[in-house]
């Protein structure tokens, strides 16, 4: 019962008091089928808990009991200002025959992916042993960096013996583990060299149902991932074809793959493909309450790989290409998109620095001949645009 009761907080209750609001075109949202509502209320959800937990960890506060009540607390927070007004009304359409596809595919990808246990990679090194140490150790300690006692008390003499100082890295001291940086020798302190959202998400797991609930949540994102597939698609491509094509993600080996072993870019695939989908429903429905909610989901993907940045370039790219065909992006789409972006650098540039320079060192030794093509190219898409615009 405290399990169920701990979910409802993390993956429903914010999320369904949110989208309920009596804000921002309540009735255009409220006419979308109900099962497409169900999943805004957990993508809502997970979004609130990503940003408190992630904010938490950051400031060295995190612990499971805090992240229940912060939700909690929102969620009353939240029946206060709507002052119980939270119902749809009759323009929101009770669950027909389409609520039967996401549920069948919520039931086979479940039955699937974990026909048998969930991968036990816990022990440290490769990828997912960093992963599931960075998640376990968020739990442990309620921050993203470890300061590690025994490191500290290394006296300086014999400090070389155990870290040897990595010369050619100006970003971190040396490594404490494979996996793990070791930035400041003196302090102790210790970073994972992984970003940390997905971290963030197996922390929240182990709290609910220990090392089994961390090995878990790789599997949950990856049925979140089919069902964000399905609901993004059949608002481009319509009902059918997206049911045939999230049918074959769900059976297909690299779904279920990646669905049992810690990885991150199972989760960025449902944070990706639902904040598509909520970018679609502000810019071209001109459905306010979801302009914000594409970009913080655009966002957190940053958060949990540093290629979420070419998913935000694109999306921004084409809300300002929009400006050519007098369609204006949305203002709180633009502040969120911005400010996640200048919060996911200033993330990278210093608790995890050590990460940041490789695609800094990307750039950095470009040929002027790739730049000029690079510049030479988006002056050309712009033009063409541009033209297009009076045609």
């Amino acid at each position: 019962m405290s399990l169920m009761f701990s979910a409802i907080l993390i993956a429903y209750l914010p999320g369904v008091l949110t989208f309920r609001l009596p804000i921002a075109q309540r009735d255009l949202r409220a006419k979308l089928a109900a099962e497409e509502r169900f999943f805004w209320y957990v993508m809502i959800s997970l979004v609130i808990s990503s940003i408190w937990a992630l904010s938490l960890a950051a400031l060295g506060w995190y612990s499971w009991e805090r992240l229940l009540w912060l939700n909690g607390g929102l969620s009353l927070c939240l029946i206060a200002f709507s002052r119980g007004r939270l119902k749809l009304g009759p323009s929101a359409p009770l669950p027909g025959w389409t609520a039967l596809i996401p549920t069948v595919l919520v039931a086979l990808s479940l039955s699937i992916i974990f026909y048998v246990p969930p991968a036990e990679y816990v022990m440290g090194g490769r990828d997912p042993g960093t992963y599931m140490n960075e998640g376990i150790q968020i739990a442990q300690r309620g921050t993203l960096q470890i300061s590690d006692e025994v490191v500290a008390s290394v006296p300086r003499q014999f400090r070389d013996l155990f870290f040897p100082e990595r010369l050619d890295a100006d970003s971190y001291y040396s490594n404490r583990f494979m996996g793990f940086y070791l930035m400041d020798p003196d302090a102790g302190t210790v970073v994972g060299q992984f970003s940390h959202l997905y971290p963030v998400w197996i922390a929240i797991g182990y709290g609910a149902n220990g090392l089994s609930g961390a090995r878990q949540m790789a599997g949950l994102w990856a049925i979140l991932g089919v069902v964000a597939v399905y609901f993004a698609g059949a608002w481009l491509v319509g009902r059918r074809a997206a049911t045939g094509g999230a049918l074959l993600l769900a059976l297909h080996v690299s779904q279920v793959w990646y669905g049992r072993y810690p990885n991150a870019e199972i989760v960025m695939q449902a944070l990706v493909f639902s904040g598509l989908l909520a970018f679609s429903r502000a810019s071209v429905e001109n459905t306010r309450f979801f302009a914000p909610f594409a970009a913080a989901l655009l966002c957190l993907s940053i958060f949990v790989h540093f290629t979420g940045v070419l998913a935000v370039g694109a999306v921004g790219a084409t809300a300002l290409i929009g400006i050519f065909q007098n369609r204006r992006p949305q203002l709180s789409f633009l502040l969120m998109l911005a400010t996640g972006t200048i919060l996911a650098l200033i993330y990278y540039s210093t608790v995890l620095s050590p990460y940041f320079v490789q695609p800094i060192d990307f750039f950095k030794f470009l040929r002027p001949s790739q730049i000029a093509f690079a510049v030479l190219g988006l002056t050309g898409a712009v033009a063409v645009l541009w033209m297009a615009r009076y045609n």
